[in-house]
């Protein structure tokens, strides 16, 4: 991202004439306050404060100043009938937060939270997984998508990557929503990794490959669980399609608006890396490709409230256990 933000900006000031940036004086104030979330974390004194400037929906130039010994900052001179973002770069880490003058207002306060950063995924789990394997004509369309949880006061960064997926060996066409592609990175062996620090709290993932129909009426495909996950979801569409699957449990089937049938199995309290073993037959029938796409998108938007309340039930389990 702020790469993307750099480079914006360079061609905004090279496509632009001068006079383009003269404006009005402007008497509005930016100020704030870095907090550290964790704790006994290190300290907020000259970090790095940027102050990102749109006008019209377009990038129009950057201030950067730094914080003072308590961790506050201030940008004089502002237009309040601008639109900004405050960046907090700490340990490497841009940390962003948009800025809201009230009404009437020509002053507006940014809390920045920022935490210490680490190479450790050991607080990184997952609330719900969802799988979807799709059975079309030529070969089979998997969905995978993740409700992930930082359940740390850290922000983890890793050197190589940050979140690390392994796909079946024999997966291709890797997809992802296009704002989300730019952010992973295909590795050796059928790994991805999505590259964005994860600081505490929630984040969802969605992306899909696909997997090639052998000339048999059978298939085995293995899945793994990347991480400990709570709550792990396996859905299956196929005209005359049948499923045995490991580890999880079968279940109602799940009907969609348009009439499409998922058969559908699931599991709880899943560690990391076990292995999900799927045993399709027959697939002579297989499918078109319906709305499915865009039966995923309405899911995780379902889904979203019901995986935030399974994660806080969590954190109160682990609170009145003393862990």
């Amino acid at each position: 991202m702020r790469y993307l933000i750099t480079m914006l900006t360079v061609l905004f000031i090279i496509g632009l004439p001068a006079a383009a940036f003269a404006q009005e004086t402007a008497e509005g104030t930016v100020y704030g306050q870095v907090i550290n979330g964790t704790e006994g974390g290190g300290s907020v004194a000259g970090v790095e404060i940027t102050l990102i400037t749109y006008i019209d929906n377009i990038l129009a130039g950057t201030r950067t100043t730094e914080t003072d010994g308590e961790g506050a900052f201030r940008f004089d001179g502002v237009n309040p009938e601008h639109a900004y973002l405050v960046s907090a770069k700490y340990m490497d880490v841009d940390y962003y937060y948009p800025v809201a003058f009230d009404a009437g207002e020509v002053t507006a306060y940014v809390e920045a939270g920022v935490c210490d950063a680490t190479g450790s995924d050991a607080k990184i789990m997952v609330g719900l997984t969802r799988k979807i394997v799709h059975v079309e004509e030529e070969s089979l369309l998997v969905t995978e998508v993740y409700w992930l949880v930082n359940d740390g006061d850290m922000t983890y960064a890793g050197a190589d990557g940050v979140l690390f997926f392994q796909l079946p060996q024999e997966a291709y066409c890797f997809e992802a929503p296009e704002e989300m592609m730019i952010d992973f990175q295909l590795l050796d062996d059928n790994r991805v990794t999505y590259l964005v620090p994860f600081p505490p709290g929630e984040r969802q993932l969605v992306y899909s490959y696909r997997l090639a129909r052998l000339d048999s009426d059978e298939l085995d495909i293995s899945l793994v669980a990347d991480y400990p996950t709570d709550y792990f979801e396996l859905l299956v569409a196929g005209e005359g399609v049948e499923v045995a699957v490991s580890q999880l449990a079968p279940a109602e089937p799940v009907v969609t608006d348009d009439g499409e049938r998922f058969i559908y199995f699931q599991g709880q309290d899943l560690s990391r890396s076990a292995m999900i073993g799927i045993h399709l037959s027959g697939l002579s029938g297989g499918g078109g490709f319906p709305l499915f796409v865009l039966w995923v998108i309405i899911a995780v938007v379902v889904a979203g409230a019901a995986v935030y309340i399974i994660y806080m039930i969590r954190k109160k389990k682990r609170s009145g256990t003393g862990e």
